[in-house]
């Protein structure tokens, strides 16, 4: 994982544009994460799981803690299947 700066996206946008790794950009002065950027083609493999978390994060009362943990149950047989 590479760290940078704002400043050095200012610099130099394409380390942003052109990510071949995940890079984090953090404030210079404070030391605090600002930013995560993946590689597209990391993006393409995690965009549905990264959906199912936002859904639930945004829906989390609606669901409960029942319906979470059934998820998790269904989700983790889903994940085991895809390895083999």
């Amino acid at each position: 994982m590479k760290h940078i700066t704002v400043s050095d996206v200012v610099k130099k946008p394409s380390i942003v544009t052109n990510a071949t790794e995940v890079t984090l950009i953090e404030d210079a002065k404070r030391h605090i994460a600002k930013s995560v950027v993946i590689p597209y083609a990391i993006y393409q493999k995690l965009k549905d799981r990264m959906d199912e978390e936002l859904y639930l994060l945004e829906n989390a009362e609606a669901l409960g803690l029942e319906a979470y943990g059934e998820f998790e149950e269904v989700d983790e047989a889903g994940a085991e299947d895809l390895g083999q």
